[in-house]
């Protein structure tokens, strides 16, 4: 134990003396969680920019307009009065929505003649064409509910006569899980846990080659150092790194996101851990077969796109073809982030989440395996690629960069 923690104090060093690599170990989740975090801070989508052009300017249109601007998801803006203002502000963006009470909407409901509101908006972006189609549904039915039972009333049925006529068939409908549709909830735990992968990954597999690049790597192959312990002096402190960043970013997303994280925190923990293993063991495999960090980075920094779009945190699974599902099982993170959802979203069970882990666990024993039986025989140098810090100052091919 002894040999490891030597190992993993040289490694500690070397990050403390590394500037960037300590951003990247400490700081760099941070930022991008904090980054993130303000892009979804609002969280449930509000105050969504909406013309109204008013045709009719009657009593009963301006209820209409003003249960539009009575709720929480509307921000009506007054300065769009005809239709075309309206196309013209859709087309700059300054408002998402519009609304559209036709000439004759008063009379037409007077006669109790088939009459429409137009609802227009932005589908560009379907988050906004989502909140208001959903929303702008709300308040039509609330009007018109309203509306209705006042005519009732007018002609002489009492209050629970009309309240037996209107709630004759009636709708009542519960959202589990995420009631408020917020966005945190849905998109930035992903997110995050996508910035464990990437950060984690990308700093152990930097581990073997910056001593290739320094020529040190000789010392280890030619100690009698047994492999595991080098592997695990050289990880460990990715591993606790990663760790307390998994659990910091948690925390902040908890508390300062005000994100759902419930259901048992000892399974929240142990698929951390297992990710967390499975990501320093792949990244101290990559590094003992990269010819260099540049290499390294060429190739990792290009898969978190996608890699999160395939695993279907975010497209559902059944919609994405058989082909890429299979391929998105064979990641960790898919098993990671569908497990992560299901314990701090459903506070669901170790029943339910236990395919998750025993996947991250297979896949963490495998890259272990892999990463702890490397050749400690040296193997010359490649020649004709790039390489780093190796103090040329003139980059060129088969030099360093």
């Amino acid at each position: 134990m002894k040999q490891v923690l030597n190992i993993a104090y040289y490694e500690v060093r070397h990050i403390l003396k590394d500037h960037i690599l300590l951003l990247l170990v400490a700081a760099v989740p941070l930022f991008y969680a904090a980054l993130f975090g303000a892009a979804f801070i609002s969280g449930v989508l509000k105050d969504i920019p909406t013309g109204v052009v008013d045709l009719d300017n009657s009593t009963v249109s301006r209820e209409i307009v003003t249960a539009y601007k009575n709720s929480p998801y509307f921000k009506v803006l007054d300065q769009i009065q005809t239709y075309p203002q309206l196309e013209e502000a859709m087309r700059q963006g300054t408002v998402r929505s519009g609304i559209v009470i036709p000439e004759g909407f008063s009379s037409d409901l007077a006669h109790r003649r088939s009459n429409e509101v137009l609802i227009v908006y932005d589908g560009s972006n379907l988050i906004w064409g989502y909140n208001v189609r959903k929303n702008a549904l709300d308040v039509i039915t609330d009007f018109n509910a309203g509306h209705s039972a006042a005519y009732l009333a007018g002609m002489g049925m009492a209050e629970h006569e009309i309240a037996n006529t209107l709630d004759s068939i009636s709708l009542n409908y519960e959202v589990w899980y995420n009631p408020t549709y917020s966005y945190v909830n849905f998109l930035f735990m992903g997110i995050l846990i996508m910035i464990i992968h990437q950060v984690g990954l990308l700093t152990s597999s930097l581990t073997v080659t910056r001593e290739k690049e320094k020529n040190s790597w000789i010392q280890f192959l030619s100690s009698p150092i047994a492999r595991w312990k080098i592997f695990a002096g050289k990880c460990l402190p990715y591993f606790v790194a990663n760790t307390v960043n998994y659990c910091l970013l948690l925390w902040i997303a908890a508390n300062i996101m005000q994100a759902k994280v419930a259901g048992s925190l000892a399974l929240v923990f142990l698929l951390g851990l297992l990710f967390n293993l499975f990501i320093v063991s792949a990244g101290f495999f990559i590094s003992l077969h990269a010819p260099n960090s540049l290499q390294v980075t060429r190739y990792l920094l290009p898969m978190a796109f996608p890699i999160f779009m395939i695993s279907g945190f975010t497209w559902p699974k059944t919609h994405i073809p058989a082909a890429i599902n299979g391929l998105a099982k064979l990641l960790p993170f898919t098993w990671m982030a569908e497990g992560f959802r299901m314990v701090t979203l459903k506070e669901l069970g170790l029943a339910h989440v236990l395919p998750n882990l025993l996947a991250l666990s297979a896949m963490a024993a495998l890259t272990l395996f892999f990463a702890l039986t490397f050749d400690k025989k040296r193997k010359p140098p490649k020649t004709g690629d790039l390489s780093v810090n190796c103090q040329s100052s003139v980059p060129t091919k088969g030099n360093c960069l």
